[in-house]
């Protein structure tokens, strides 16, 4: 047989279906085509919405931040320990007034029994506070005490003009003196500041000299108390020389002046204090807004330099109430989100193929939103259970992808609306 006749049985052998395809193959078709459309009407494809999301509390954990670059001059409290409202939990080493005796005078201030005058009258001021940039309000403050004293007792209606201006050329000798011992003073205190950052900069390379450090910072307080002594005194004595001038004045106008008018003064002048101690300690300290529990950052440690911006310390409130979830929607597409529905919650740190998702539900939808994001709430009725049973962690801002079901349509339907 030859090559074309056996090419042309073959082609007939292929070109030629087989018997059971001419039957069946039509019904096989309409199965096939049948199943497909059974599985779009019975299938749910959901529509969903995207965003990140972060664990929190009812009552959310506090996150203080550095209102402004400074280094740490003191840490008052330890990560872990347990806070009260209001407390101080950091000091900045800034505005050259030592915490202590800021203290000091906010626990003067706070046990005045009034602001009437000759209560005002009692509270004393040590002369060796090193208060920073509220000395000026202290100054003020005690030049008005020494004002109402004085236009109260009349105690310069004793003596004569002559008399006064003596008293006037003494304290001039007087201001002279103070004023070359506050020059010695300075000099003092820059150099003890130097050798102070001398001594803590080898004791920040591995060189103990605790002693000498201790020394250090000794000789720095008291040249500091000694200038603040010596700048007190000058000030005063200059207010002396002004009361006895004054003075003078009303013998040739014959004009007082009034002490009802020094008693508002003196009133305003203590305002004025506890105003400037309001907000150095706004600006110098952080405090807990709440009470409960403050973790620190690692980098919080005495002598550290922060940043502006930089967190400092996260306080978890003492009743914070159950975990919630916050999550942030695109506002774009965030219009059929409503309370109730259903949200699956992947968290990265607890990978979902191995430990499954979390259920939850939506809680509250937000109103307002904030750079493009619309805050969302979510709770969690079962739980932090995965879908494998096991429970993750309620750890503070604990990072998820949440994903939130709208509604369920066949997969025939969203086929069809694209037409």
């Amino acid at each position: 047989m030859s090559t074309t006749e056996r090419s042309q049985e073959v082609n007939e052998i292929i070109g030629t279906p087989a018997p059971w395809l001419t039957r069946n193959g039509t019904w096989m078709l309409a199965g096939i085509f049948l199943g497909l459309l059974l599985l779009t009407l019975n299938y749910q494809y959901p529509t969903t919405v995207r965003g990140e999301l972060q664990l929190t509390t009812v009552d959310p954990p506090r996150r203080l931040e550095a209102k402004q670059d400074f280094d740490i001059q003191r840490v008052m409290v330890a990560s872990g320990d347990t806070v009260e409202a209001g407390q101080t939990l950091l000091v900045a080493r800034r505005g050259e007034a030592r915490f202590e005796h800021v203290l000091y005078l906010e626990d003067e201030l706070i046990g005045q029994s009034g602001v009437e005058p000759a209560t005002l009258l009692e509270l004393k001021i040590p002369a060796t506070l090193v208060l920073g940039e509220m000395q000026d309000a202290v100054y003020r403050f005690q030049e008005k005490q020494e004002l109402y004293r004085n236009l109260v007792a009349r105690r310069l209606d004793a003596y004569t003009s002559t008399e006064l201006q003596a008293m006037i050329a003494r304290n001039e000798r007087d201001v002279k003196a103070l004023r070359s011992r506050q020059e010695q003073l300075k000099d003092q205190v820059v150099t003890a500041r130097v050798e102070l950052a001398r001594e803590e900069e080898l004791s920040s390379n591995g060189v103990a000299y605790t002693e000498r450090l201790t020394a250090a910072r000794e000789r720095l307080e008291r040249a500091e108390e000694d200038l603040q002594r010596t700048t007190g005194n000058l000030r005063s004595t200059n207010f002396a020389s002004e009361l006895m001038r004054n003075q003078i004045e009303s013998y040739r106008s014959g004009q007082q002046g009034s002490s009802s008018q020094a008693a508002i003064e003196l009133r305003t002048a203590y305002d004025d204090l506890h105003g400037a101690l309001l907000r150095w300690k706004r600006n110098y300290t952080t405090e807990s807004p709440v009470a409960g529990r403050v973790i620190l950052s690692p980098e919080v440690r005495e002598g550290t330099y922060v940043a502006e911006g930089k967190l400092l310390a996260t306080v978890l409130p003492r009743d914070a109430g159950t975990t919630v979830g916050r999550m942030d929607l695109d506002v774009r597409g965030s219009g059929r989100v409503e309370a109730g529905q259903r949200v699956v919650i992947a968290f990265p740190k607890w990978p979902a193929l191995e430990y499954g998702s979390v259920e939850g539900r939506v809680a509250e939808v937000g109103m307002v939103p904030a750079d493009g994001k619309l805050p969302v709430r979510i709770t969690f009725p079962g739980g932090l259970v995965t879908s494998t049973g096991q429970t993750i962690p309620a750890d503070p801002f604990l990072q998820g992808e949440a994903t939130v079901i709208i509604d369920r349509q066949r997969l025939l339907t969203r086929l069809l609306s694209g037409f």
